[in-house]
């Protein structure tokens, strides 16, 4: 109800714009039974998406704003700034939806003609929003209509709402298009035909034209009554519309004295409507000056049994003393006088306390959010198994702009709820709490990482004991003074040109054969046979001594090739070994992750002190708002107060005058008996 109230001062019907324009902007479904949404083409997006239809506008928008900082949205186009745009707008971000807005439509900018002319229409809701008439009309006017009603209906029909609010405001277009044209190209079943039909209702009361605005509110009144049954919410939002337009009706007969017209026109509204408590007493106010004091009597103890909690209605324990005394029942006046100021005087005390006691927790206790599962009339029960809910948590639920949806447990607050400020203000608060348990989670999981970073290190040690081991097993050192000394020999037989220590093995073994044969022969005496067995080794040794000089290039290039291998394998090896000792050394990646988490702490310690410095400033704003409120409460109920007095006051004395009056002349006192 309170949600519908916001909505009428606007005179828009709000919550239409994020459910349809937004879901026609998505091309999702609004309803059950329409189309199934688009497949998504990028996760990312989907997820963005998936957290929108959830009611998620907040996570829908971080979700984007992630995406594009992780590189963007890949195969929808210009479509999730579009989205981007609609979901800041239904936030109240006016100026940031303008700049994403104008981004799509720089001439440098390679947007699509359907994007770019939706871009258009929301830039001038923006300058709509922003109450810039001219430059929300120079905008809209930019639409291309054609294209606009081919893409989204929904979209189109609100694009003459707005230009029609326009022109109400005095800001046409050059079209020169009027407010009835504007209104008859719009469906009979839109709902924002009906609003725009209203508003040009009220345009005509604002200028003095009460017969043309009776005229219209008629004809809307007929209107709505033939309009097809619409499906909840939209259905109990036309329903109040109705009952809003008899009020008016019936306030337009009581201000021209036609109060059998008013009664007839109010009497038409549910008692347990959006405007009964209006309607109940505007009734009371009709019957009386229609001489009907007992209808008017009966609306007004109505009315008494309420609870009383806007600051207009407290004049109803005052009105019924004075209704008392205009029907000449002045004991019974006397009595609803007295009984209106003790409660004035009570109300009085407890507003003064609550003034004095003010704090966000009071303030908190004094409202009923609205939970998933919560029945319409038990929001946020008090069960003793069930706690009930507070801003920031996840189950309270929001509306499509992100307020909260909430009722008052302190009937005081129900006025000032039903303003757009404290909506805001609310909201507010419930996204900064939310935010805040968001960055509790970070912190976290930062903290896990300490452990993760502990333990990584103890790892890290044993590793490297490890390899310190493994190393000290190869025997390093070893194996580098080794290639030292195969170097200096190769290096050593090279400058003396060493034939026989570039032999191959097989060249070896030959020697070692030679050798032996020449020690037998040694051996032997000497006699003809033992001298050709000599000559023949002399040849033999000679063949092998010419063989070994004709293989010395091919083995010295050999061994030249062996050390050079073993001189890459080495380096390799020093190499591999000195990249080990570094890495042993540093902190390797464990100490560049440490440096990330640090980091992230500085950044998570800074965004929790801005958020420290929002929410203290968010709470102000609140409290001011409450405070302001129930001072003005104060101030009505001392007015009360004060007229209730004299007025029991002046009633006491003119019924002690009249009781002395009548005991002084007994035949006065009997002749009033008489008659």
């Amino acid at each position: 109800m309170i949600e519908w109230l916001n909505r009428m001062t606007t005179g828009a019907p709000a919550g239409l714009t994020l459910a349809g324009t937004l879901a026609a902007l998505l091309h999702g479904p609004v309803a059950v039974g329409d189309e199934l949404p688009q497949r998504a083409s990028d996760p990312a997006y989907g997820v963005a998406l998936y957290e929108y239809y959830q009611g998620n506008a907040f996570e829908a928008l971080t979700r984007l704003n992630v995406a594009s900082a992780e590189g963007g949205i890949d195969g929808h186009g210009d479509h999730p700034a579009l989205v981007e745009g609609g979901l800041m707008l239904s936030y109240g971000m006016t100026h940031e939806a303008g700049a994403l807005f104008r981004e799509l439509l720089d001439e440098n900018a390679a947007v699509a003609p359907g994007t770019r002319n939706q871009a258009w229409f929301y830039l001038g809701k923006v300058f709509y929003l922003e109450q810039d008439s001219i430059a929300a009309r120079d905008a809209l006017e930019r639409v291309d209509d054609e294209l606009l009603q081919a893409e989204s209906d929904e979209l189109y029909h609100e694009w003459l709402y707005l230009r029609g609010q326009l022109a109400l405001s005095g800001t046409a277009g050059t079209s020169g298009e009027t407010v009835d044209e504007l209104i008859d190209s719009l469906p009979e079943s839109s709902p924002w035909r009906a609003y725009l039909h209203y508003n040009q209702a009220v345009g005509m009361l604002s200028e003095g034209q009460t017969e043309e605005a009776m005229d219209a509110l008629a004809s809307l009144d007929s209107l709505l009554g033939e309009l097809p049954e619409f499906e909840p919410p939209l259905a109990n939002e036309m329903s109040a519309l109705r009952e809003r337009v008899k009020l008016s009706i019936g306030r337009l007969h009581l201000s021209r004295g036609d109060f059998a017209g008013a009664m007839a026109s109010l009497e038409q509204i549910a008692l347990d409507g959006v405007f009964s408590d209006q309607a109940l007493f505007d009734y009371a106010v009709a019957a009386s000056r229609e001489g009907r004091a007992g209808l008017a009597l009966q609306a007004l103890n109505t009315l008494q049994q309420r609870p009383l909690f806007t600051p207009w209605l407290q004049q109803v324990p005052y009105a019924r003393g004075f209704l008392f005394e205009q029907m000449d029942r002045q004991q019974q006046a006397l009595q609803a006088y007295r009984e209106a100021a003790s409660h004035y005087q009570s109300l009085s005390t407890r507003l003064s306390d609550e003034r004095e006691q003010l704090t966000e927790a009071r303030l908190i206790e004094a409202l009923r959010f609205v939970r998933e599962g919560d029945s319409p009339g038990q929001p946020g029960s008090m069960e003793a198994e069930m706690v009930r809910p507070e801003p920031g948590e996840t189950t309270v639920l929001t509306d499509a702009y992100g307020r909260v949806k909430v009722r008052p447990g302190d009937y005081s607050l129900a006025g000032l709820l039903a303003t757009e400020s404290f909506q805001l203000s609310l909201r507010d608060l419930h996204e900064l709490y939310r935010l805040r348990d968001s960055l509790g989670q970070w912190q976290t999981q930062l903290e896990s990482f300490d452990i993760m970073l502990e333990t990584r290190a103890q790892q890290r040690e044993q590793r490297i004991r490890e390899t310190r081991d493994a190393l000290d097993a190869l025997n390093a050192d070893q194996w580098l003074a080794r290639q030292a000394e195969y170097r200096s020999a190769i290096e050593d037989a090279l400058a003396r040109e060493d034939l026989r220590f570039f032999m191959t093995q097989e060249q070896h073994e030959l020697a070692d054969r030679l050798a032996q044969v020449e020690k037998t022969l040694s051996q032997l005496p000497e006699d003809e046979s033992t001298r050709k067995q000599r000559e023949t080794f002399q040849r033999m040794n000679a063949y092998f001594n010419w063989r070994i000089a004709d293989d010395y290039a091919v083995n010295r290039w050999a061994a030249e090739k062996q050390l050079r291998e073993l001189d890459r394998a080495m380096e390799v090896f020093v190499d591999q070994r000195a990249l080990i000792e570094q890495e042993m050394a540093s902190g390797g990646e464990n100490q560049a992750l440490a440096a990330r988490v640090e980091a992230r702490q500085v950044a998570l310690q800074r965004l929790q002190g801005e958020l420290d410095k929002a929410l203290s400033a968010a709470r102000t704003e609140l409290l001011t708002l409450v405070d302001t409120e129930l001072q003005q409460q104060s101030q009505e109920v001392q007015g009360y107060l004060r007229a209730t007095r004299h007025a029991a006051a002046r009633l006491a004395d003119t019924l002690f005058l009249g009781r002395n009056g009548a005991a002084a002349n007994p035949a006065t006192e009997a002749g009033g008996d008489r008659d």
